[in-house]
């Protein structure tokens, strides 16, 4: 009992020391993912014996799929001057970095922090940014969609080109799918209508749909998942919540969980740590998912083997979703 009351007068004198801290936190539009993300960020402050409201006074703002949105955010919390930023999805990051130089950025659900030129190496960085990536395990995806379609020779990846997360997995494709044999076809788009549009296009010459951590399509999957169904084409996505929008197979992380572990960092840094004590990492393959829609792979004619179904963690049949 002693050791409790001692640890609960050190949490609030620790408080009291810290003072109310203010927290900007941008995200790139507003999907079931990144929106995990925040309440994964919200929970660790929470468990770290903040009250969000009283001791972190949060900011959350939507840059509503812009780029020059996400921009402006960036500068809003620069001119007022908040003590943290956390930017949830690359072009939010990456806006953020561009901006703000003077205090903590840490970036969360951003698939290549490297390559987006966020930090120079994963790790410890001798910058003002640290965070946690979300790069998905792409060759692990086109070796699924060789398993359950072994006659598939073209795969379509849907995706924005303007988003430098994006990109990064279909040049990853790209470089895999030959040694699978199969071949990547562009479905590009800038917007959830252009997907649409490119999708109605290209989709018929394809086998399998594919879509990565984008979004875009995240944002707009309900009407891209409704023009694959359409087509009867069926959708392989490294997003759960994306494959939830008519997809028949989702592996990837627990966005909840990124955003716990987002949040850890930014309770480090609240408690007197300097982004350069911190490490960026990317989180193991124990927080992957496997989603399987078996009602959508009936409706597609897409035979699922008993071993994959046996491993999912997430199995929808019958209309209802269970988590196992």
């Amino acid at each position: 009992m002693k050791k409790l009351i001692s640890a609960v007068l050190m949490l609030i004198i620790s408080v009291l020391v810290l003072g109310t801290v203010r927290v900007g936190i941008t995200q790139i539009v507003d999907h079931p993912a990144l929106n995990a993300v925040y309440d994964g960020i919200i929970k660790a402050l929470e468990d770290a014996g903040f009250k969000v409201g009283v001791d972190v006074i949060i900011d959350r703002q939507n840059a509503q799929g812009s780029i020059q949105n996400a921009v402006a955010i960036a500068r809003k919390f620069a001119d007022e001057k908040v003590d943290y930023v956390v930017a949830i999805s690359t072009p939010c990051a990456q806006a953020a970095v561009q901006v703000i130089t003077d205090r903590p950025v840490v970036f969360s659900a951003v698939t290549d922090p490297v390559g987006a030129g966020l930090i120079k190496q994963l790790g410890k960085n001798d910058s003002n940014v640290v965070g946690i990536s979300d790069m998905a395990p792409v060759a692990t995806h086109l070796k699924l969609i060789k398993m359950i379609f072994p006659n598939a020779k073209k795969v379509g990846v849907i995706y924005n080109p303007g988003e430098a997360n994006s990109v990064t997995l279909t040049n990853i494709a790209k470089s895999v799918a030959p040694s699978l044999g199969l071949t990547i076809i562009d479905i590009p788009g800038t917007s959830a209508a252009e997907m649409v549009t490119a999708l109605t296009s290209i989709g018929p010459s394809v086998d399998v749909l594919y879509i990565g951590t984008d979004n875009t399509a995240a944002a707009g999957i309900q009407a891209i998942g409704s023009a694959a169904l359409r087509l009867k084409k069926p959708i392989v996505a490294a997003d759960i919540d994306i494959a939830r929008g008519g997809g028949v197979i989702g592996f990837g992380f627990d966005y909840f969980t990124i955003g716990v572990e987002t949040g850890k960092l930014l309770v480090q840094l609240i408690k007197g740590a300097k982004p350069q004590d911190l490490e960026s990492g990317v989180l193991g393959p124990e927080s992957l998912l496997l989603y399987i829609n078996l009602d959508v792979a009936k409706q597609l004619g897409v035979e699922i083997p008993k071993d994959l179904i046996d491993r999912a963690n997430i199995l929808v049949q019958g209309g209802r979703e269970v988590k196992r």
